[in-house]
């Protein structure tokens, strides 16, 4: 399973990346990183608008100065670098990209995180199941204006979005997508929202498009066709006819979409669902997205792999069972059994227990419970996969990070993800199951770095170490690399390492340094 996958549909409990909106209702401000429920905010909200900053009006500028004929603009996450433009006005933007930044790696970029916050905000608060890729690349750059303000007029908004690839029905359609949860602050739009909206649990005085502000449903249609509720929201309603953007929109077509939309709740999210994946899929020329990432009922993830000095392998990590649409309910245990490096399946399997009574999944596609797993193999037959049931996950023992022969410095006893900067030592051990000895292996740690106007990190690649050998265990050499850097916790929370053999090829790619920690 790959970092995307994980941080989807696995890493969801304290400090995993749904944390951030759990319940829909929660907001948490990037000032302190604490929850605040009396700001009238909303974490899962702003995620959406974060993408949609791409849209209309009060949205920033990523998508729609996009354009598609011309393989330009998309999803690229250019709007770190330009944070103090007056478009992007308000808080939303700056929470988002600082709670997304502590999960950027290697393989996980921040326009990767914009579209999952997007895909997760909607599915997990009671939306529809958005198709989610990866590969998206990140911007080194601010992108041109040319955002639509809740000021700007029907045409201009129409053309905008035109440009990438969106007519007016998907227009209209996917403001309402958009404006399901959350609202209007008078504190970011005081010439839409009045100061009466404040009040002691609502002093950014927010005005809700619908009122069922946390949940991500047809109610901002119904409600602003039938002029009940909060009739579509404040760029609906209010008396400032200039930044009547919303009505200009809805209104454009004689309501036309807007009636399509309110058939049913079932068809109002297959539409959603289909618009907002095409959004988040609008990437610049040169981007090539992955397939749909696809939860499976059983994948496995965390997988470590370690060797004594006797030659003993040892395979931990769990497996974790998604109790998707249709499928049956999560088993008492699932039976892992080792494949050999020659691709037969042996006899060598072991039960995996689940935790029935903890859903660690993300809301979106099924209850989810995991099941550990260690199981010891001998290093002469070696590692090719693993089975459980009719499925098989490809491995490989050739060459792997030993987390128990490696250690860090200081350690995980004083390890807190907002500490300052302090030298880390990180002795990296690593095994190689070769004939000949490697003209060189060659480890790159890669961690983030501040990038220069933006608030947004970047990932640096460019440190580079030597591996010595160290020994020898069974049919392995074991090779061995003390790496120094002066980093804050946050960096080495997302620190991955690859080692290489150019000679040969063989590679073990991003393993997560952070993963030794248990083991220092």
């Amino acid at each position: 399973m790959n970092e995307l996958e994980h941080l989807y549909f696995d890493d969801t409990g304290p400090g995993g990346f749904k944390s951030g909106m759990v319940p829909c209702t929660n907001y948490v401000d990037s000032r302190t990183g604490l929850s605040n429920d009396t700001l009238g905010r909303e974490t899962a909200a702003q995620w959406i608008r974060t993408a949609f900053q791409q849209i209309l009006k009060e949205l920033a500028d990523d998508f729609v100065t996009a354009d598609v004929a011309a393989g330009i603009g998309g999803l690229d996450a250019s709007i770190g670098f330009e944070m103090l433009r007056p478009e992007n006005v308000g808080v939303a933007f700056n929470d988002s990209l600082f709670f997304f930044s502590f999960f950027i790696t290697d393989k996980s970029s921040m326009a990767d995180l914009i579209a999952m916050g997007t895909a997760m905000a909607i599915g997990a608060c009671g939306g529809p199941q958005v198709p989610y890729r990866g590969g998206r690349i990140d911007a080194t750059e601010a992108g041109p204006f040319g955002v639509c303000q809740p000021e700007t007029d029907l045409k201009t908004t129409l053309s905008s979005l035109s440009g990438a690839g969106f007519n007016q029905a998907d227009t209209i359609a996917l403001t309402a997508c958009g404006h399901t949860m959350g609202g209007v602050h008078h504190s970011t739009f005081p010439q839409i929202v009045g100061p009466e909206a404040v009040s002691p649990n609502n002093l950014d005085g927010r005005i809700a498009f619908d009122d069922t502000v946390g949940v991500n449903d047809i109610n901002v249609v119904r409600q602003y066709l039938s002029g009940t509720g909060n009739r579509g929201g404040a760029l609906v309603t209010t008396t400032n006819k200039t930044v009547q953007s919303d009505l200009r929109l809805y209104e454009s077509d004689n309501n036309k979409t807007m009636e399509r939309l309110s058939q049913s709740p079932e068809q109002f999210n297959s539409i959603c669902a289909s618009l907002i994946a095409r959004m988040i899929d609008t990437v610049p020329n040169g981007v090539t997205l992955t397939p749909v990432l696809d939860p499976g009922n059983v994948k496995h993830a965390a997988i470590l792999l370690n060797v004594d000095w006797s030659g003993k392998l040892t395979l931990s990590g769990f497996l974790r069972y998604i109790e998707t649409a249709g499928s049956a309910s999560a088993p008492e245990s699932l039976d892992v059994t080792v494949i050999n490096r020659d691709g037969i399946l042996t006899a060598n399997t072991v039960k995996a227990v689940g935790n029935l009574s903890t859903d660690t999944g993300n809301g979106v596609f099924g209850p989810t419970f995991p099941y550990p797993f260690t199981v010891d193999i001998p290093g002469k037959t070696g590692l090719g996969g693993i089975a459980v049931g009719s499925e098989r996950f490809p491995l490989q023992d050739t060459l792997f990070v030993v987390p128990v022969l490696s250690s860090i410095t200081p350690g995980l006893a004083s390890y807190n993800i907002i500490d300052p900067d302090k030298l880390w030592t990180f002795n990296v051990t690593a095994a190689y199951r070769t004939f000949s000895t490697p003209s060189s292996l060659t480890a790159t740690v890669k961690y983030q770095v501040p990038q220069p106007g933006n608030t947004s990190p970047r990932i640096d690649s460019s440190n580079t170490a030597q591996l010595a050998l160290i020994g020898k265990t069974g049919p392995f050499s074991l090779y061995s690399a003390v790496l120094q850097y002066t980093l804050n916790s946050k960096q080495v929370f997302g620190s991955s390492i690859d080692i290489v053999d150019e000679g040969s090829g063989a590679k073990a790619e991003f393993f997560k340094l952070f993963s030794i920690m248990e083991f220092s």
